[in-house]
């Protein structure tokens, strides 16, 4: 059996790895990242539908078309940077896992979030 500080370790290699593939292969000029699901069957744009590419864009520093193609990824992403950070530090010192303690309004404000920007760019979209 694998100890969880090893298998943080993993986790963060394989991470990084997914992040020099975003930074490297830019998802507007290669055709390989997976398409959305939720857009294909009902061609309505869920809450991360731009999430890869903006993420990408983020990578190079780009946040103006960062915020372009998903504003609620980039803003909530510090957020969990900071949730997966911790929970990261408390594998790696202590040998296991310690999930952080989120408040429950915190979620909900979060899903009230993703909800209202998504009928809003959903509404914005049918009107352009």
């Amino acid at each position: 059996m694998i100890s969880v500080r090893w298998a943080a370790n993993l986790i963060a290699v394989a991470v990084a790895a997914v992040a020099g593939v975003f930074y490297r292969f830019s998802p507007q000029k290669y055709s390989f990242y997976p398409r959305c699901p939720v857009y294909g069957l009902t061609h309505r744009l869920c809450p991360g539908c731009g999430a890869t590419r903006a993420l990408a864009e983020l990578l190079h520093g780009h946040l103006a078309s960062a915020l372009h193609f998903n504003a609620a990824i980039i803003m909530l992403s510090p957020l969990a940077l900071f949730y997966i950070g911790k929970m990261y530090w408390n594998a790696v010192k202590q040998d296991r896992i310690v999930w952080p303690q989120i408040p429950v309004w915190a979620v909900e404000t979060a899903f009230a979030v993703l909800l209202l920007f998504t009928l809003a760019r959903n509404l914005t979209q049918n009107s352009l």
